[in-house]
């Protein structure tokens, strides 16, 4: 994570823009202290072919469930009460 000034800010958008499209998240200060952050979308990621397949992988791992773990998961339903 990095931190820019808002006067950098102000001479520098197009480069921190740039390392944001990068996955960075950039803190915006005034005076020293943080007012600010700039982050790449939540689903930016999904951009990237490969990220795409990892999450639709992980997704089927969830849907499948983990082995050995199937069966009642309340305490009501593993006590009957």
């Amino acid at each position: 994570m990095g931190a820019v000034s808002i006067r950098e800010l102000n001479s520098n958008v197009s480069k921190v823009i740039a390392r944001v499209e990068g996955g960075e998240v950039v803190e915006i200060t005034k005076g020293g202290t943080v007012v600010a952050e700039i982050r790449p979308r939540g689903d930016a990621w999904l951009a990237d072919p490969q990220r795409r397949k990892a999450r639709e992988e992980l997704l089927e791992l969830m849907r499948e469930g983990i082995p050995g773990l199937a069966g009642p998961a309340t305490y009501e339903e593993r006590t009957g009460r």
